[in-house]
């Protein structure tokens, strides 16, 4: 499998060791039908995590995960919701700047009785599988991983996060600049008129 980062590995490692929080963004392009029997040259699976090295080992793992989302849904934020009868988590994750990106992640479930379910299992390098069963079917599908699979990351920076959030103005806004100019107005001409009184020579 191809592996391609958009930003020096150098500076991954040296956030991952320095335990500060990490966000990158994956797309995996490429993969074999199973049950057609094509290869698939334009499929993808994309998704995002993001988390903080903790132990400063310089690999991101599972439990020091914040966020993983494959396919829009947050494979960390929904294990809470796990049972008897449903399960929807990581199983494992690796991130490092030698090691690349390794994770399994899955979602199924069925009724109470074992008659109707379903669900995703991904395993990185290995396969994409998708299943249903009822009483008169049973249907899966598998897009395996190849060699001419490629995998694409991208680093989300700290202040484009921060943009995104809105939780810091990096510029003021218009009105602020207006008060900040007022501001500085007033205080000049306090202080003009202060030295004017202070050379003005007292009267008898």
């Amino acid at each position: 499998m191809k592996y391609s980062l958009s930003t020096c590995a150098l500076l991954l490692g040296s956030a991952l060791a320095h335990a500060q929080p990490v966000h990158w963004t994956f797309s995996y392009t490429g993969f074999q039908d199973q049950e057609a029997g094509i290869y698939l040259p334009d499929m993808t699976l994309s998704g995002d995590f993001s988390g903080i090295d903790a132990d400063g080992d310089g690999v991101l793992a599972g439990e020091e995960l914040a966020s993983l989302l494959v396919g829009g849904k947050d494979y960390i934020a929904c294990a809470a919701s796990s049972n008897a009868y449903y399960h929807c988590g990581v199983d494992r994750f690796a991130f490092s700047s030698a090691g690349g990106l390794s994770f399994s992640l899955g979602e199924y479930g069925s009724d109470p009785e074992g008659w109707v379910g379903g669900g995703t299992l991904v395993d990185t390098g290995n396969t994409n599988y998708s299943y249903q069963f009822n009483p008169g079917r049973i249907a899966g599908h598998h897009l395996d991983w190849t060699a001419a699979t490629t995998l694409q990351m991208t680093q989300v920076l700290p202040a484009t996060l921060e943009a995104q959030a809105g939780d810091v103005a990096a510029v003021p806004e218009p009105p602020v600049w207006a008060l900040l100019g007022q501001g500085a107005a007033g205080l000049g001409l306090w202080r003009r008129v202060r030295q004017r009184t202070e050379r003005r020579p007292a009267r008898p």
